[in-house]
């Protein structure tokens, strides 16, 4: 049994089952920093795996059955094992690409198959053991059982273990002769330096400092290399089983293991994000796909990249609730300027996104429909080389999003057209949602024009709080209701400066 992917229930996947996502969109919901934070140094090159969300259902299933196995610490700390297993594998045929004397370059290629030989046999009797479900990882705990007895495995251990033992059983004696080194056999001349120290003990002399021990991982220096020819020279049969150990077993991994090692660590990667962001007051879930007319809904869901940010404490992040039930396909959120409305549009859209990926998302529970396309529509600053302004570049952006949307859709869109007056402003939105509800597209608009949260079956109104005795302090709580009538008027006083507590002081600063 070969060819199992842990990213595929096939060995692929055509290119229209993925998730449409363009580069705008990655920025403007923050998606390039999460992934980023996920795959740090990007050791096994992982970002192009986060950067192609999917959406074939099976895919999405198949990935969040070994999402599920490994949620489970005991199992996971057997994939962990394995994986260190392979890094220090790995860690030791890159250090053997840096030595040069070729007895040393062979040995290090000995120790990294026997590395080898040791995790995968450890790996295989682990997972014999393991309560996995997933049909992955249950395919793959069968292919490593008929691989441990295979005859490629019994060859390449009866390869290394022979030239271990043999080199184990290497003995030498180096004297020094004035300013000269003489490698012999070795002989049994009995070792005085627990004789010397004792003796010399009685006239106050402390015992010998001992020798800084040496790491495997130490290089040797010119002296040392001599002393290894000689020594080679000593036991010629040794050194040349050493040498066709290393000619005849240049590539010693199976490369469906190999393949393995880089695939899971697509879940570790994330399953170790995901320990750092849940802390003590979140939880992440993996999302029950929706079906065409299920509800759809997260609670306690949470914008991601605010906790990849340095010096963003745990109080910070607000989790917040949504849902979409019946007819309802628009959620409209108004409120006041630093509530929490473009947070919680980002939400959704990460949301959608990782959950298109199969991985868990960030919320309690979550039932989430698995899209076509995700769009963006972000107000962005105005640029001195578009002649036709910022006004017609969101007309021709919007324009694009609404030829190529679908009932399978997710549009977020976050304080579009507010480089306009009001009234063309309302005018524009009105016929955008008309459109949006006609194409049964799910979206998210952020709007300060609370005219647009209309009550009618498609849209849903929710506001961003503030609390009801100080009004000025936002709770960065996303409420379900209508709206209240004053977020924009107190947002253009912001703008503008004729906020209560501007005014008064003007006014005082006056007197």
């Amino acid at each position: 049994m070969s060819g199992i992917s842990m990213m595929w229930p096939d060995t692929t996947v055509p290119s229209t089952d993925y998730l449409v996502v363009d580069a705008a969109a990655v920025t403007d919901l923050n998606i390039d920093r999460i992934i980023t934070a996920i795959v740090a140094q990007d050791e096994f090159q992982l970002r192009s795996w986060f950067s192609q969300p999917v959406r074939d259902p099976d895919t999405v299933r198949y990935r969040q059955e070994i999402f599920a196995d490994l949620a489970n610490d005991s199992v996971r700390e057997v994939f962990d094992a394995f994986a260190a297993g392979m890094r220090s594998m790995r860690k030791r045929l890159t250090w053997q690409d840096r030595l040069h004397h070729p007895y040393q370059r062979q040995w290090w290629q000995l120790s990294a198959a026997a590395e080898y030989l040791d995790t995968v046999t450890r790996f295989a009797e682990a997972l014999s053991e393991l309560p996995l479900t997933s049909r992955a990882l249950t395919r793959w705990r069968e292919f490593m059982g008929a691989y441990l007895t295979g005859p490629g495995f019994d060859r390449l251990s009866a390869a290394v273990r022979p030239v271990q033992q043999a080199l184990g059983e290497v003995r030498y004696s180096v004297r020094i002769v004035d300013r000269t080194l003489e490698v012999a056999p070795a002989d049994i001349a009995p070792d005085y330096s627990a004789a010397i120290a004792n003796l010399f003990s009685r006239f106050g002399v402390g015992a010998p400092r001992p020798p800084r021990p040496r790491s495997e991982w130490d290089d040797l220096n010119h002296m040392e290399e001599q002393i290894l020819d000689h020594v080679a020279a000593l036991h010629p049969h040794t050194l040349a089983q050493l040498t066709e150990f290393a000619h005849s077993h240049e590539q010693f991994a199976d490369t469906d293991v190999m393949r393995f090692d880089r695939e899971i660590q697509f879940y570790l990667t994330y399953l170790s994000f995901v320990r750092q962001v849940s802390g003590t007051t979140r939880a992440m879930c993996l999302p029950r796909l929706a079906s065409h007319g299920e509800q759809i809904h997260a609670e306690d869901a949470f914008d991601v990249a605010l906790l990849t940010r340095c010096g963003r404490s745990e109080a910070e992040v607000v989790c917040n609730d949504l849902r979409l039930s019946g007819p309802e396909r628009v959620l409209v959120v108004t409120g006041p300027n630093q509530g929490g409305k473009t947070t919680f549009a980002r939400m959704v859209g990460q949301l959608v996104y990782f959950a298109a990926l199969g991985c868990p998302v960030p919320a309690r529970r979550a039932c989430l429909p698995l899209a076509d396309r995700l769009f963006t529509h972000f107000e962005h600053a105005e640029q001195a080389t578009d002649p036709d302004g910022r006004l017609a570049e969101e007309l021709l952006r919007i324009r694009d999003t609404l030829e190529a949307a679908t009932t399978d859709s997710v549009v977020v869109l976050n304080e579009s057209f507010s480089a306009t007056s009001t009234a063309d402003a309302v005018r524009i939105g009105r016929d955008v949602l008309d459109q949006l509800v006609e194409r049964g597209s799910i979206a998210v608009w952020v709007t300060f024009f609370e005219e647009l949260a209309r009550t009618e079956p498609a849209t849903v109104s929710m506001v961003a709080a503030t609390d009801p005795d100080d009004p000025a302090q936002r709770t960065f709580r996303i409420e379900r209701r209508p709206a209240d009538g004053h977020a924009h008027a107190v947002a253009l006083a912001e703008r503008f400066g004729l906020t209560y507590d501007f005014v008064t002081a003007r006014i005082a600063a006056c007197k």
